[in-house]
């Protein structure tokens, strides 16, 4: 059995419980071992959970790198876990492991979707359930074993907590840590790092050696099923570990100095004995926790089917590590926090030689951490306790923007922060922002510009680091403001078409001769919009210009058709107000002016319609109003969904062709349409592969034999823009409107937003994709060269007469003077010039070059005689002086 190592101060005691105040730190001689330490908290020491990390650290933990704490008697996070069986596991991974004698690599592959229910009864089957064993040792060994067979599947980085909301005491997704720092000072959540995350394992389920994020603490909590093994590494040998691993991963060394950090590294603890590297061992069981600290490598495997919830904290002592941790560069989605604000809130007196890189920080492993410090209580006087939102739910891929909720009590000072931040954001318009799908980092953006909005509204102090942070999130671009000419988005048939309208949209005189139309701003709530979209004659805007609703004095209405406040309102026929996007999206609504876009007339949407439920927000709230839903517009799909719900999900809406006004995708077509199925490619060569020969074009013009040794391929985008142009080499980066990394490119015809590298913004309409091979060849005097397909041939091909005219088939290293010198031999004896080439032909053949490649180079001109001897004479000698 493996055993739960505590050391102590007497062998074969406990540690003693804590003090209810943190004792001052002791001399660093505790755990000298670096054992793994349990401890077991009294009620009252356990309410605090902060000073009861100062107690560990103060007794040693820390030195081992992880610890355990067994909560007292009777506590409990949850009162029931019979609840949550229908919640989903969204992406679960099949862990695929490769390697042997100790030493394996994880692969993860994405699996589709499955309730907790399913999870468990494929974790309890035959195939994937826990083998039978003698005990812990014998379960090891098994583990150790059959790493590579029967790869199981692991419902990890599920976003949410299932803590009961009453509960205080080591509450995962309250922690009231230093980490909350990220959120209320830049507005920046991050998901399983000042998150929650729950984790559903089945046997062998592993997580590979590896540091949290930043360096981070983490809290692990083990809510019912089978135990979990745990390997730890002491922070003081964690470089050595890391060496270790460089050397028996050389590759993967050389590709990203932080590898570890990927999470698929295996060592097995025979490999760590045999190479002296200190390590221990312990079994977390159900309804224990688990501390890891900073820079202490851990590793472990589940022994079943088991739920855990885990986020990360930070200390006072995280700070300096944090400072030094060592970053991937090679994946986009790894976690990296600016250290900035932890530097000037806590330590103001490095800070400045800290920004110029000379602030020089010595990491003590063996220094225990405080439980507090006069900068950081000077923090927590001055900071505001504001949260933008709570963690994600877990029944929902939505960013819900609760503050705006209309089941919430009305609060136009969160309404003036989101129509503050939308117009900060592409394309600047509350109108047209229904043509632009919100993206992960738009949302992100959104979130930033709105605590921003929000402190500068209530007159709080701006601080100076949200502008550095949110230009990593999402280049920085110059935003139009009110006052500047832009072009809408919405065609006017969109306010014109409704309830079987047949005329032709009436002329908008708002609209300039170029298509531009002027972004006003109410000096009341903040929204901005296009005059033509709103309605609103260009020369009727100053500074003082208000909304509708605003001069109205509406402060507390709210929109007939959705569930949420903010936005651009206009009144309808029955006194009640509605958002203009809800308007044009919903098809029975209908604008009685098509120009000034009011009133509008709601009155023929259909109760069916007023029925349907919002997969987002769900409408379930007694006194909540239903509103109205549309669906989506892929053939048999009742997906439905609110306008401004669809909107912030990320819903693609764009404009539609008569008689319809706009086209919806949910996700799942979404998803469906971005991967259409592959035409049966007809049998033959599939492009050039690794350590092919090939004929490639040199940088000189000349054609040689090559070596295939590096393949890429490069992404554009056809585009055609609004004045007419287009462009047929955009990168997807430049696209602004749409996250085409992450979710692929837009639809055929859809609008986006282009950014130049000068910072210009146009609109224009999707294409189509262009993938572009690029291969990395090898010459046989050792020189490399990426080129294009167009720019490489086969060996068996029937070359171009283009490539024919100009191909050294191997880099020629005789003498200049020696060829001349042969040249002027022949000549003197030969005056026909098919015995001339014959003699050259000879002297190739002699330097190890076939005879009948430079027949062909001889005889591709048909101007057999002198003219062809001396061009070809010209070519060599070239070639000869290229090479001396």
């Amino acid at each position: 059995m493996i055993p739960d190592v505590t050391p102590d101060l007497c062998p074969g005691a406990e540690v003693p419980p804590g003090p209810l105040l943190a004792p001052n730190p002791p001399a660093p001689a505790k755990n000298p071992n670096c054992k793994i330490m349990t401890f077991r908290p009294t009620m009252e020491e356990f309410k605090d959970f902060a000073k009861y990390i100062v107690y560990m650290e103060s007794q040693g933990a820390h030195r081992a790198g992880l610890a355990k704490v067994i909560p007292p008697e009777g506590w409990k996070p949850r009162s029931t876990y019979e609840t949550i069986e229908a919640m989903v596991i969204p992406a679960p991974i099949m862990q695929v492991v490769t390697g042997q004698s100790g030493l394996f690599t994880q692969y993860n592959i994405q699996k589709k979707s499955m309730t907790v229910g399913e999870y468990r009864k494929l974790a309890n089957s035959k195939k994937y359930c826990t083998p039978r064993h003698k005990d812990f040792d014998d379960l090891e060994r098994k583990y150790w074993k059959n790493l590579t067979f029967v790869s199981p599947i692991y419902g990890a980085d599920v976003s949410g907590s299932i803590y009961d909301k009453d509960i205080d005491e080591w509450n995962i997704g309250h922690l009231n840590t230093l980490l909350d720092m990220v959120e209320q000072e830049c507005g920046i959540v991050i998901e399983g790092v000042n998150t929650p995350y729950l984790y559903f394992g089945m046997w062998k389920t592993t997580f590979a050696w590896h540091t949290e994020d930043m360096d981070l603490y983490s809290i692990n909590y083990l809510h019912f099923g089978q135990s979990k093994s745990w390997y730890a590494v002491p922070p003081e040998h964690g470089k050595r570990l890391e060496r270790l691993a460089q050397g028996f991963f050389p590759g993967s060394a050389q590709g990203c100095d932080a590898f570890l950090r990927h999470k698929m590294t295996l060592i097995s603890p025979s490999i760590l004995k045999k190479y002296g590297i200190p390590f221990d061992r312990v079994t977390q069981n159900e309804g224990e926790f688990m501390i890891t600290f900073p820079y202490g490598f851990h590793a472990g495997f589940n022994h079943g089917f088991n739920c855990a919830e885990s986020t990360n904290f930070a200390t006072l002592r995280w700070v300096d590590y944090g400072k030094m941790a060592t970053q991937c560069t090679c994946r986009k989605d790894m976690v990296k926090i600016s250290m900035d604000v932890f530097v000037r809130c806590l330590q103001p007196d490095r800070y400045e030689m800290w920004k110029q890189g000379k602030d020089i920080t010595v990491l003590d492993h063996l220094k225990p951490t405080e439980v507090s410090s006069p900068e950081l209580e000077r923090w927590r006087l001055d900071r505001v306790t504001f949260r933008l939102s709570s963690p994600r739910p877990i029944d929902s891929n939505m960013k819900k923007q609760q503050h705006l909720w209309q089941n919430r009590s009305p609060n136009f000072l969160a309404e003036k922060a989101f129509n503050a931040a939308v117009a900060a954001l592409q394309p600047h318009c509350a109108v047209c922002s229904i043509f632009c799908p919100y993206t992960k980092s738009t949302l992100i953006r959104l979130q930033i510009v709105q605590i921003a909005a929000a402190r500068l509204l209530t007159g709080a102090p701006r601080t100076s680091h949200i502008t550095p942070i949110l230009s990593t999130v999402t280049p920085t671009v110059p935003t139009p403001r009110h006052g500047n000419l832009t072009r809408p988005l919405v065609p006017e048939m969109c306010f014109s078409v409704g309830a079987g309208t047949t005329e032709p949209p009436p002329t908008n005189c708002h609209i300039g001769d170029d298509g531009t139309s002027l972004l006003i701003r109410c000096s009341s709530c903040h929204m901005q919009v296009h005059s033509s979209c709103y309605g609103v004659k260009p020369d009727s805007f100053n500074d003082s210009w208000m909304c509708s609703r605003c001069v109205s004095r509406a402060w507390t209405v709210e929109c007939c058709l959705c569930n949420l406040r903010g936005g651009a309102l206009k009144i309808t026929t029955d006194n009640r107000w509605v958002h203009i996007i809800c308007a044009i999206a919903v098809a029975e609504a209908r604008f009685v002016n098509a120009v000034e876009r009011e009133p509008v007339d709601v009155s023929a949407v259909p109760e069916t319609r007023k029925n349907l439920k919002c997969v987002f927000c769900h409408g379930n709230s007694a006194n909540q109003n239903r509103g109205a839903c549309i669906q989506c517009s892929h053939e048999n799909c009742a997906t439905s969904f609110h306008v401004t719900c669809a909107q912030i999900a990320g819903i693609n809406m764009k404009p539609a062709d008569w008689p319809y006004v706009v086209s919806v995708t949910c996700h799942k077509h979404k998803k469906f349409m971005q991967k259409p199925t592959k035409p049966i490619a007809p049998k033959g060569p599939q492009g050039p592969t690794l350590g092919q020969k090939v004929i490639g074009r040199n940088s000189d013009g000349w054609f040689y034999h090559c070596t295939i040794i590096g393949m890429a391929t490069q992404k554009y985008y056809e585009v055609n823009f609004e004045d007419g142009s287009y462009c047929d080499n955009l990168y997807p980066e430049n696209i602004v409107s749409h996250d085409c990394l992450h979710n692929g490119p837009p639809e055929h015809g859809e609008l986006i937003v282009v950014c130049s590298p000068e910072g210009q913004c146009q609109n224009a309409s999707f294409i189509k994709e262009h993938p572009h091979n690029f291969y990395q060849v090898e010459f046989q005097n050792q020189s490399q060269l990426m080129l294009k397909q167009n720019e490489i041939f086969y060996l068996d091909q029937e070359l171009p007469k283009r490539v024919r005219a100009r191909l050294l088939p191997i880099f020629m290293k005789i003498n200049s003077v020696m060829f001349d010198w042969f040249l002027n031999y022949i000549t003197d004896f030969h005056s026909d010039w098919m015995q001339i080439a014959q003699f050259i032909a000879i002297f190739f053949e002699k330097m190890g070059v076939p005879t009948l490649t430079y027949c062909i180079v001889i005889n591709g001109d048909r101007n057999f005689g002198n003219t062809v001897l001396e061009v070809l004479c010209i070519r060599l000698t070239l070639r000869c002086h290229y090479l001396e």
